[in-house]
């Protein structure tokens, strides 16, 4: 059960960290407006995440004997589409302007935003899909659906806790080291995608 808590709270990391407008949108509020409104929009975009976690959960759960019979197939897919999605980040230009950037706004505002902002983002629930057959999750898991999702969001909670802390405190970001950091989080991304590539292949060829 630990091994499984532990594969959830990262799925909720890795499903935080690509580099796009949440990111940017958390940065920007954050140095901005305050550390609270960058955690505002992490927590909107987390709730989002976490209605995306719970359809993929049950859905798994659903087609549990169709996904074991073919695992090797999901692994290799979920890796196509993470790597696509490391790739992307590696070679995304960011940026930190956002056109409402001037005006005031409200913590609640920032939430909601994010979170119609993930809801409106099929390649969410994708990709949510990809990392949850990728770590195991929802198919034949021992720990329950209502206990897993929560702590996917919750992981995607202590990631974007810990951005807003390192940038309210420590950092102050500009556009050259925000494309650094999306580089380098998408060669990791990369890293992980063909790790489970790699992985569905062999299970392919050992069937």
């Amino acid at each position: 059960m630990i091994p499984e808590i532990l594969r959830a709270l990262l799925t909720g990391v890795i499903a935080a960290v690509p580099i796009g407008p949440i990111f940017v949108m958390v940065v920007q509020r954050t140095l901005c407006h305050s550390r609270r409104a960058g955690m505002m929009v992490g927590l909107g975009a987390a709730a989002g995440d976490l209605v995306y976690a719970t359809v993929g959960l049950l859905t798994l759960e659903l087609i549990k004997s169709f996904v074991l019979d073919h695992q090797g197939v999901f692994m290799l897919v979920g890796g196509v589409i993470i790597g696509a999605i490391g790739v992307s980040m590696f070679t995304r230009e960011v940026s930190l302007s956002l056109p409402e950037e001037k005006r005031q706004v409200s913590d609640w505002s920032c939430a909601l935003q994010a979170f119609t902002s993930t809801l409106s983002n099929p390649a969410a629930l994708a990709t949510m899909l990809a990392l949850l057959t990728g770590f195991g999750l929802g198919v034949g898991s021992r720990t329950p659906v209502w206990l897993l999702a929560p702590l996917i969001g919750l992981g995607e909670v202590l990631y974007w806790t810990l951005v807003t802390f390192l940038l309210a405190r420590f950092l102050r970001i500009n556009e050259k080291v925000l494309r650094i950091v999306s580089k380098v989080a998408g060669a990791l991304v990369c890293v992980f995608a063909v790790v489970l590539v790699v992985r569905g292949a062999l299970m392919l060829i050992g069937n």
